[in-house]
């Protein structure tokens, strides 16, 4: 098993390991704090690796698929803000502000970068997740700083128009340069050698990822170690909200009759969660803030719920009520194109 794979496997490990010695370092030796200093340039190996197979000229072909590029929207902009406000209020209100705040920021934010990946496994319809994933990530721009202002200002004081700056500097400006790198790369190496060194983007940002995780942690362990179950307060609105999301999409796809190869799609699309993009705005927007606890401890949560569902997708079908037909032209759509895009996204697209 090649590093890259141990890492994309065992990320939940990863990343409880960790917050665990963030937790005991930073509590033991707040001297950890001089570590701060690394924080943009852990942001930068974070983020512009992620960018490099992000493939926004999927947009163009949103118009082939109106009816779940709208109820995926209406989820990822409409509904998971309001939930994740419902959910902060319940669970997180007599904590700390920042807390709460970053728990809206942490569902407003969509898509992570393995939607496609995940919808190839369960023989979904991978055009459609990079689709709505390259679309969702491209309006979070503008719909993130505008839900932080409706929802977490109750908490803590928001500014939009900072959060906007920041957000196009964490996702415009990598994605540029991810861009053209990835056709740099291709003209000089050609597309069968850049497909073998894809997985290494992926891998080099988690490890980005992880390090922040440890630093930022770190030095807010002494306020959350005394607080602890701040932690299990996150853990049960993620293990909660995640699988209603999902549900949710699964009941919508019913109700507007979509296959299953769209169903799986959304399913995903709405679910998971950008990790990276998330952690990047509670560092720079919230910096030293316990607004960073929800976009670390979501990573340990994530692929397990994935899995699980990727586990009921044949009872998904099912429900569904595939007919043979449709069942047959998803399995070309979804397994027949491991050997291409999900191929790629099971490499190159993490979070």
């Amino acid at each position: 098993m090649r590093w890259t794979e141990v890492i994309r496997k065992y990320l939940p490990i990863w990343v409880a390991i960790s917050i665990s010695l963030a937790l005991v370092i930073g509590y033991f030796y707040p001297e950890v704090k001089a570590l701060e200093p690394l924080i943009p340039f852990l942001l930068f190996v974070m983020l512009y690796p992620m960018m490099i197979n992000l493939r926004v000229e999927d947009i163009v072909k949103a118009a082939k698929a109106p009816k779940i590029i709208s109820l995926a929207l209406f989820m990822n902009f409409l509904l998971a803000p309001l939930l994740g406000a419902l959910w902060a209020f319940i669970l997180l209100r007599n904590t700390d502000p920042y807390l709460a705040a970053g728990f809206i920021l942490k569902i407003v934010v969509p898509c992570s970068g393995m939607v496609a990946a995940w919808t190839g496994y369960a023989r979904g319809k991978v055009e459609t997740a990079l689709i709505v994933v390259a679309l969702s990530l491209l309006l979070a721009i503008f719909f993130v700083p505008l839900w932080m202002w409706v929802f977490a200002r109750i908490y803590v004081s928001i500014d939009p128009f900072m959060i906007l700056r920041k957000l196009i500097l964490i996702v415009i400006l990598p994605l540029i340069a991810g861009i053209i790198t990835r056709k740099l790369l291709i003209r000089r190496m050609g597309v069968e050698r850049y497909w073998e060194i894809v997985p290494v983007f992926p891998a080099v940002s988690t490890i980005g990822m992880l390090t922040m995780v440890f630093i930022v942690i770190a030095t807010q362990a002494g306020v959350i170690v005394p607080n602890f179950h701040y932690v299990l307060l996150v853990i049960i609105g993620i293990a909660t909200l995640y699988p209603l999301n999902f549900t949710l999409a699964i009941l919508l796809s019913k109700a507007f009759h979509l296959d299953f190869g769209d169903c799986i799609a959304l399913g995903y699309s709405v679910t998971a969660k950008n990790h990276a993009i998330t952690i990047g705005i509670a560092v720079t927007a919230f910096s030293g803030t316990l607004a960073i606890l929800p976009a670390s401890v979501a990573p340990m949560l994530q692929i397990p719920i994935m899995l699980l569902f990727l586990n009921f997708s044949p009872k998904i079908e099912r429900f569904m009520g595939v007919a043979s037909g449709s069942k047959s032209e998803n399995d070309s759509r979804g397994h027949g194109k491991r050997k291409g895009q999900v191929k790629e996204v099971r490499g190159g697209k993490r979070r």
